[in-house]
């Protein structure tokens, strides 16, 4: 009797210990697999991330409208491809009843593409900037310029000839008022003649 509990033990021993190795190889197996696995997961990982932060930096531009900083037009900026592009969308009339002004070739200000400015390398501080072309509807005149928009939503407009030190700056702020059809803007009539 002992002999036959001698020899189930021995027989379940070696039943659990064969249970255990082949547990324990089929562990390392799934292990072995998951490290072989791991590079290619760590990689999806550090693409997705890529992926977001690149998605995050290349927010699409909103269009909008901005306010010279002498309040005479409104702009309104949009994009053209990869540039940024900006009509002359409001204008303010010196006096009531004063007429539409027109550009240096005698057609009308209104619709006038006056800033056309391609994607420029970020400012010091990481904000994005754009650089290209600003001219003047009155008499043709162009000016380099580059453009960035500020924490507030300000545009800020740096033309310049030659050198950009030699530019001026202006922050225009954005517009949310009402443009009559043809480029009215009542609300700033008289404003920019009387400089407020």
């Amino acid at each position: 009797m002992t002999l036959l509990l001698h020899i189930n033990a021995a027989a379940l021993t070696s039943r659990l210990v064969k249970k255990f190795r082949t547990a324990s190889l089929n562990k390392r197996h799934r292990l072995g697999d998951f490290d072989s696995t791991r590079p290619w997961l760590l990689a999806g990982f550090l693409l997705a991330g890529a992926a977001a932060a690149a998605s995050a930096q290349a927010k699409p531009f909103k269009s909008g409208y901005w306010v010279s900083s002498g309040r005479e037009i409104v702009l309104q900026i949009a994009p053209c491809g990869d540039d940024l592009c900006g009509f002359i969308a409001g204008i303010a009339l010196s006096h009531p009843g004063d007429t539409m002004p027109t550009d240096w070739r005698g057609q009308p200000q209104c619709g006038f593409l006056m800033l056309r400015v391609a994607p420029a390398p970020p400012a010091d501080d990481g904000t994005k900037r754009w650089k290209g072309a600003l001219q003047d509807p009155r008499n043709g005149n162009v000016y380099r310029t580059m453009v960035k928009f500020d924490a507030a939503g300000n545009l800020d407009l740096h033309g310049y000839i030659g050198l950009p030190i030699l530019g001026e700056t202006q922050v225009w702020p954005k517009f949310n008022g009402q443009i009559l059809p043809g480029c009215h803007v009542p609300s700033l009539d008289g404003k920019a003649a009387a400089g407020t």
